[in-house]
């Protein structure tokens, strides 16, 4: 995620016991847009490193560390996100994961988790899951085990990939380019994932050619061991969003589509002076919807398109549109632009990566001419 969406999130999060006030949200947003045009304007001189330290990993090699096979039955009930009828699963066709943004290639047993966000970018799939009691779980789906570790920033931006000391002779524990195969780490394998946060995380393999990589946290493995007994490999599910592109630039394509129905905060890890400590984050739930939509435009172009929304009241908008697209108010910022008039709603889509170039004026009216937002946005189960 961008710092603009850490910023809303964080917002939300403040305000969630009192009024929404969208014109800090809608602020705060402001000044991200135009902090981004300042640094595209600006040379850049050096490069950003950010280091993770992780906890030692310890490997359990049990009999029940086994993981499960993929499931042959289909989950009883219909959960979110819905079923894709006729879609082979992830147990089918491996190759196919991540492929089609519209879609996730797997599933869960509702009996035994919720799913809460999901995600499918870039040859890579993910949920996060709520395993009840405020106990939550990550999962990675890939048809290569290096995209499974390092594919999908949104969920390794708060667990990290785990890596070990990079001199370490254990196959288990050592990071992938360190003289090891990636795939070799997708062995059933148990191991701590850090021992500050209590984090467990479990690879395998439930079928050659499908990467699976599920990380919980608990005192012991066995909330990783249930999450991962959760999952069903053999259907398919939709990607849906409350937030819809029914019309796109010609040469356009939606290459990502990643939804968070609730708020689940894995405590993340900061190191300091060689101190390992997790934040201050608890693990507990919002009933915010969080939405994003990625376009590529024709000629290497991206115009990303989010959603923020809460359903507790909130002040007017105060913010006043400068033009109207398509029948919508719209505060035009010059590549940044917040459509209003949505309750309780920051929707917003913008020029994000000053290596590119910024969409025009033609692409921006079409994408929000295509816009089609759901009625209820904290309910997913209306949303097609």
């Amino acid at each position: 995620m961008t710092s603009l969406d850490e910023r809303i999130a964080r917002a939300l999060r403040e305000q969630a016991d009192g009024p929404v006030d969208t014109d800090s949200l809608l602020t705060a947003a402001v000044n991200g847009g135009r902090a981004r045009r300042r640094r595209r304007r600006a040379a850049i001189g050096a490069a950003l490193g950010v280091a993770v330290m992780l906890g030692a990993g310890v490997a359990l090699r049990t009999p029940s560390a086994a993981p499960p096979q993929p499931a042959v039955t289909p989950s009883p009930v219909v959960v979110t996100p819905p079923r894709a009828p006729g879609v082979p699963g992830a147990a089918e066709r491996p190759a196919a994961i991540g492929t089609d943004p519209q879609l996730l290639h797997f599933g869960v047993d509702p009996t035994a988790a919720e799913p809460v966000a999901w995600r499918s970018a870039g040859q890579v799939e993910s949920m996060r899951l709520d395993l009840g009691g405020g106990v939550q779980a990550m999962v990675i789906v890939a048809a290569d085990p290096r995209t499974a570790e390092t594919g999908d920033p949104s969920q390794l931006r708060d667990i990290g990939p785990d890596r070990a000391d990079a001199g370490t002779n254990d196959k288990d524990h050592a990071p992938p380019g360190q003289g090891v195969d990636a795939a070799s780490r997708y062995n059933g394998v148990i191991r701590q994932l850090d021992r500050v946060t209590k984090g467990w995380v479990l690879r395998w393999q439930p079928v050659p050619g499908l990467y699976v990589r599920v990380a919980a946290l608990g005192e012991t493995s066995a909330e990783v061991r249930r999450a991962a007994a959760a999952l069903r490999f053999d259907e398919a599910r939709r990607c849906v969003a409350p937030v819809q592109l029914t019309a796109l630039p010609p040469g356009a394509r939606i290459t990502a589509c990643e939804v968070a129905v609730r708020q689940l905060v894995w405590p993340r890890i900061v190191n300091v002076a060689g101190t390992t400590t997790p934040t201050q984050m608890p693990v507990a739930a919002s009933d915010a919807t969080e939405a994003a939509l990625t376009v590529a435009l024709d000629g290497a172009a991206t115009l990303p398109v989010r959603l923020n929304y809460t359903p507790r009241s909130s002040s007017p908008d105060r913010a006043t549109a400068n033009r109207t697209i398509a029948g919508r108010p719209v505060f035009d910022m010059g590549d940044f632009w917040h459509v209003l008039g949505i309750p309780n709603t920051l929707l917003s889509m913008g020029h994000e990566n000053r290596w590119e170039r910024s969409p025009t004026d033609a692409e921006v009216s079409t994408v929000i001419g295509g816009l089609r937002v759901a009625d209820d946005l904290g309910e997913p189960a209306s949303w097609k």
